[in-house]
């Protein structure tokens, strides 16, 4: 049985506030669904963040179920859980993935199905301040895969081993009974062995922030197709897509240099991501010359000045420090819970989700102010996955 692992389509991001990089992951989304209906594929399982926000514009809902209807009528289930940003963290919400009748949605409620003699299970995203709640239910679900021939788990968290920043399990967390570990959030491709086969992370399917064009670079985009037959990873088949936005990290110490670069540039306007190591009076000229010579050539630039001589030295060695690892750091005195607790609300109201953060913040202290808590007390873990039943 032939299956595809897909991940972090963040379907509906409008990237720089621009149309044509909304419509890029919908481009890779749909050459994805056409490569793997092409394959003749079984079925699909996608670890999380198919949506890009919790309340989704119509766009992303109609080219969605515009791919998930082609995968109906091939013949080919569509099996999901919700990432991060699938979720709005409020009592009542339901996630958009409900919305269709062609996906097979994986919840704490109903986290198992069976597709011929494959047991497919998940879990949606859990934060780290519910890590115990998540180890109880995976310890559940890998009793159940003990006795399976082929066993996939879905999950979308950061594992410390390959995520040390900014994780929520550790690797031992998981447990050792299934086959194929269908992993997402990561956006880079991880593979790995790991219980009874492999361990794998897809990355997303295009460029959704700075820091992956490294990895871009070196291994572009894609999804993993995989052989229930055997599952090594060595056997399994990395499909790199074509139709990802090109990015290129390009460096100026003078104005000759823009030319050069110009010159290259033909075909798809890529995005730009530009470094200018010069005075602040080089610096105009570069960017007049930038402006002038690649404007035309790239859907979008950004200019990014580094100070020499002087004024680098003024400026300290350039180190970046996240301000997730300064909240940590500053109140290293304090619990890990309420570090946590911190970090999550720095994340959600940074996105403007103060509905989110409110929810966060209550059901920390509703939780900790009670030793007894379990997953159904008030404003615990069933504020979080109400949407789920």
């Amino acid at each position: 049985m032939l299956f595809a692992h897909i991940a972090d389509t963040h379907l509906g991001y409008r990237q720089y506030n621009l149309d044509e990089r909304e419509e890029d992951f919908y481009a890779v989304f749909d050459e994805a669904v056409d490569r793997i209906i092409h394959a003749g594929c079984d079925f699909v399982v996608h670890s999380g963040d198919l949506f890009d926000d919790p309340r989704p514009h119509v766009k992303a809902l109609v080219r969605v179920r515009e791919a998930l209807e082609r995968l109906s009528d091939a013949g080919i289930k569509f099996y999901c859980i919700a990432g991060n940003h699938d979720l709005l963290m409020r009592r009542g919400a339901v996630p958009p993935q409900k919305l269709y009748r062609e996906v097979e949605f994986l919840t704490p409620a109903r986290p198992v199905r069976r597709h011929g003699d494959v047991l497919i299970a998940g879990l949606p995203y859990f934060s780290k301040i519910h890590r115990r709640v998540l180890v109880e239910k995976l310890a559940e679900l890998g009793r159940m895969a003990e006795k399976r021939s082929t066993c996939v788990l879905l999950l979308h968290q950061g594992i410390r081993k390959y995520f040390p920043l900014e994780y929520e399990v550790d690797l031992a967390d998981l447990p050792r009974s299934f086959h194929y570990y269908a992993m997402g959030h990561i956006h880079s491709r991880i593979l790995d062995e790991f219980g009874k086969g492999v361990l794998a992370y897809p990355g997303s399917t295009e460029v959704w922030r700075v820091d992956e064009i490294a990895e871009y670079e070196r291994s572009g985009k894609g999804f993993f197709m995989v052989d229930t037959e055997e599952i090594s990873p060595e056997r399994l088949e990395w499909i790199r897509l074509e139709r990802v936005r090109p990015f290129r990290r390009v460096s100026f110490e003078s104005a000759d240099e823009v030319q050069i670069v110009a010159r290259t540039l033909d075909g798809r306007r890529p995005v730009l991501k530009v470094e200018v190591r010069s005075t602040q009076e080089e610096f105009r000229r570069i960017y007049r010359e930038v402006v002038e010579q690649l404007a035309a050539k790239a859907l979008y630039i950004d200019v990014k000045r580094l100070e020499v001589g002087e004024d680098a030295g003024r400026k300290g060695s350039g180190e970046r420090i996240s301000v997730e690892q300064l909240i940590r750091e500053s109140m290293k005195d304090h619990s890990s819970g309420e570090q946590e607790l911190a970090v999550e609300l720095f994340r959600r109201l940074a996105a403007g989700d103060v509905e989110a953060a409110l929810a966060a913040a209550r059901e920390f202290l509703e939780r900790e102010g009670d030793a007894e808590w379990t997953r159904d007390s008030p404003g615990g873990e069933q504020l979080r996955l109400e949407g789920f039943r």
